[in-house]
């Protein structure tokens, strides 16, 4: 069983022949898998920011001000607190993934 690298990888090496000949419908199957990651990583992140949303309202403070203090150690490690800091952190690499798959739709 192939991982999903390797699969991408068989495929770059398979188009690197000569990809004049591929098929428009793997393109065009390529593009859709692009647009579905696309959308569940969009889906994610607004749950991800629902989740920040409540942490905020619970503590009266903003997932930055929250972000930056416990980056200094001035929150303690409260289970809240952990958790917040995870989905910030998930947040911020949802946003590099997104910006990824946008420049391959450019």
């Amino acid at each position: 069983m192939f991982s999903t690298l390797e699969k991408v990888k068989r495929l770059e090496q398979y188009l690197a022949v000569d990809n004049s000949t591929v098929d428009p419908v793997l393109d065009t199957t390529i593009d859709k898998l692009l647009a579905r990651e696309q959308a569940r990583i969009v889906e994610l992140k607004t749950r991800l920011q629902e989740q920040c949303a409540l942490f905020e309202q619970n503590y009266a403070l903003s997932s930055e001000d929250f972000y930056k203090q416990y980056q200094a150690g001035q929150m303690g490690d409260e289970t809240d607190y952990v958790e917040w800091a995870a989905t910030i952190e998930m947040l911020a690499n949802l946003d590099k993934r997104l910006a990824l798959l946008n420049m391959a739709n450019e």
